[in-house]
């Protein structure tokens, strides 16, 4: 890390997110109500580190770039850079798996990951994302590093009838021959009549094909080029009396690419991975979500009992991703050696019954407690595309009961403490493996039930010391069944029972503190560290696709945030973020190797600069730098290359610019943005992690965004 460049942009640091989630002119992002924590509170009161990004921010960011995981990329420090593919694998959040929902409801596979959770729904669809960094059990399995909540849309209007339209238009080379263009539709309609309130949003979003800096095709594996997503969101409530109402939400996404772009070339560290026109293999299918169904009913009622509301939810998820086309790999054979395309299909039925007491001690001592239960059935299969049976359906049934107080002394000391208890029974049919070789037997492995019972626990304390400093300290555990079905299909034992599959358990801790300085910077700063007995790393196997290593790993980080308004004209923003892990090899006493890219990201600093020379008028100007990651030593080959494991490539840095500019007249906004302002020309993070010929892809030149949006 160069020491010199981070203390010179220390001074000018300001956080990112403070900004961005802004509802008003001022930085008061303190005063935002979070729901992910199950009992709504202040963020200022978290005691942990909790972003909440915005409608209006999430909107700006996606004015240069509108997937999900470019925004949390830019918006979370924790979080690292997109892969500019459709996959999220190497985007953990301070170095492990991440809990994905969408109001509330979970969109991670934990029975098979499906490295597609973040985009699971149209970044126009949501009110704001809510984000818990470090380990959570506050939702059960799955956040060992934290939680992303996408909070979609509810009318908030008075009026019967109210809409919004917004058109845009994506180019990157403004030439009709490189078929790079893409568009945007969004409509929405909303409203309230008397007790009643609905509110629908329906959108398109298109992609062209994908140039890089040097204005070659980027390779369309996994890629985002000719990707159509397409987003509905339904929302309706009622409101019975003051204090009980019903609501129920639906939302449907797909994205799904077809494109004439095959992938040709590539060798790492040499030459990229790029898309030619021609033609794919006639057996594969569009690649891509077909389907991602969302829906829940809620009752809540703020006065059940005395001083007591109560929140009762159903959800149900239903999932079909496919994955891209594998040719038969002769050096690597797999799928009795065979192409083949995989699928994962996932439903989700799932209830909440949360209760939330208050206590009045007296006047300077105050109680919230929360209590109740979860259940949740999951359903998950990998089948590939012609029917073989890669995972078998695995049914996991996860009921939990929890209780969670926070108390507040005199308004200077906020003490949180909670406890979980989950029990989750998975059933596991008998099944077979797919042999790697043709004419081999498929081996057979004995079905049973695994059973899994983990209490958890959490706690936090905050101190108001003054205005410029107020620490805080908080331990917080997690714990995961980590894609249990890719440890199945690469079953070696004949019995389920013999198979490892124990969960990943994590213990978090976090030291900090928030600071207001003269009433105008905003600074914030973590130290953290996560110790889990058993990992989830992924290293590369024999035939090409992910194995699961279950060693024990230590992760540390450090992220820093601050803000500050200089004028009425100028805004300054930025964050910074390190962090490194390493694990215990086999018969070591230490941790004395690094995790891989997959789960630990390189630093990254981010900037912002926000004008508003005249009235109406904003330019955001986002600068993102990424720093240099290079733990693993390479075997040299008999050509002198440098040859390193999958998942252990060299990180170099990154420097890109992005632009924004919206200007506003009555009911009517005109907004443009482009991203990677100086079409800079650089490989992606992800792809340097892999370190695989046929993943070694650049990231995105530049393209120039037009949108035009009316609100009546």
């Amino acid at each position: 890390m160069n020491i010199k460049l981070f203390f010179a942009c220390l001074i000018l640091l300001i956080n990112y997110q403070h900004f961005y989630t802004q509802e008003t002119k001022e930085l008061e992002l303190n005063e935002t109500i979070i729901s992910a924590t199950r009992i709504p509170e202040v963020v200022k009161n978290s005691a942990s580190s909790v972003i909440v990004i915005s409608k209006e921010t999430i909107e700006e960011l996606a004015l240069s770039n509108p997937d999900m995981s470019v925004i949390l990329g830019l918006a979370v420090p924790s979080i690292g850079l997109s892969s500019n593919t459709t996959s999220n694998r190497s985007q953990t959040m301070r170095g492990r798996p991440m809990l994905v929902m969408v109001d509330g409801i979970p969109q991670s596979t934990p029975l098979r990951n499906t490295d597609r959770d973040i985009r699971s729904i149209s970044p126009f669809a949501i009110e704001r994302i809510e984000v818990i960094e470090g380990a959570s059990s506050l939702y059960g399995s799955g956040a060992v590093g934290g939680i992303v909540n996408f909070v979609t849309k509810k009318s908030r209007s008075n009026k019967a009838f109210n809409g919004e339209t917004s058109i845009g238009i994506t180019d990157a080379r403004i030439k009709q021959s490189d078929h790079a263009s893409g568009y945007k539709l969004n409509q929405q309609l909303y409203g309230n009549i008397k007790n009643f309130d609905y509110l629908i949003n329906a959108g398109i979003i298109t992609s062209g094909r994908g140039i890089d800096g040097n204005g070659e095709f980027i390779s369309p594996r996994y890629g985002l080029s000719d990707v159509m997503s397409k987003n509905i969101l339904a929302k309706i409530g009622y409101k019975f009396t003051q204090n009980l109402r019903i609501e129920a939400m639906y939302n449907f996404f797909s994205s799904e690419q077809d494109t004439d772009l095959v992938a040709s070339g590539g060798k790492y560290l040499q030459s990229p991975r790029i898309g030619i026109v021609g033609e794919k293999n006639p057996n594969a299918i569009n690649e891509g979500t077909k389907y991602n169904h969302n829906a829940y009913i809620k009752l809540i009622s703020n006065n059940i009992f005395k001083n007591t509301s109560l929140e009762a939810s159903f959800y149900t998820q239903s999932l079909y991703t496919i994955f891209d086309y594998r040719e038969n790999n002769p050096s690597k054979p797999r799928w009795e050696e065979t192409g083949g395309q995989a699928t994962i299909k996932a439903n989700k039925y799932g209830a909440r019954l949360n209760f939330i007491t208050t206590i009045n001690y007296n006047e300077n001592i105050k109680t919230s407690v929360l209590y109740g239960g979860d259940f949740l059935l999951d359903e998950t299969s990998q089948p590939l595309v012609d029917g073989r049976l890669w995972v078998p359906e695995l049914k996991g049934y996860n009921t939990a009961g929890f209780l969670q107080t926070v108390t507040n002394f005199y308004n200077k000391i906020n003490l949180k403490t909670g406890v979980r208890y989950d029990h989750i029974l998975v059933k596991i049919p008998d099944y077979h493996t797919i042999p790697n070789k043709k004419n081999q037997v498929w081996p057979s492995i004995q079905g049973g039930n695994l059973n899994y019972n983990k209490p958890t626990f959490n706690t936090s304390i905050q101190y108001y010391a003054a205005k410029e400093f107020n620490p805080y300290i908080s331990f917080s555990q997690g714990f995961a069944i980590f894609d249990l079905g890719r440890v199945l299909r690469d079953a070696k034992d004949d019995v389920v029972s013999k198979i490892e599959t124990d969960p990943v358990a994590t213990n978090n801790y976090e030291v900090g503190f928030t600071s207001k300085i003269i009433d105008k910077i905003n600074f914030k700063a973590a130290y953290y560290w996560s110790h889990s007995k058993l990992g989830s790393d992924l290293v590369a196997g024999n035939d090409g696709f992910w194995k699961v290593v279950r060693n024990p790993q230590l992760i540390q980080g450090l992220e820093i945030q601050m803000d500050t308004k200089i004028n009425r004209y100028i805004i300054l923003g930025g964050t910074y973020s390190y962090l490194e892990g390493k694990l215990k090899t086999d018969d070591s006493s230490s941790y004395n190797q690094y995790m891989s890219g997959l789960s630990i990201s390189a630093p990254k600093l981010t900037f912002f600069t926000t004008l508003n020379p005249i009235k109406n008028l904003a330019l955001n100007v986002i600068y993102i730098h990424t720093f240099k990651r290079d733990r693993f030593t390479p075997v040299i080959d008999k050509n002198g290359n440098e040859i390193f494991n999958e998942g252990e490539g060299k990180v170099f840095p990154i420097d890109l610019f992005n632009l924004t500019a919206n200007y506003k007249f009555k009911n009517t906004k005109i907004s443009m943005g482009i991203e990677n302002l100086f079409n800079k020309t650089y490989y992606t993070s992800a792809s340097m992690i892999m370190a695989r010929d046929s993943e070694y892809a650049r990231g995105n030149g530049r393209y120039l965004t037009l949108n035009f949006t009316v609100n009546y």
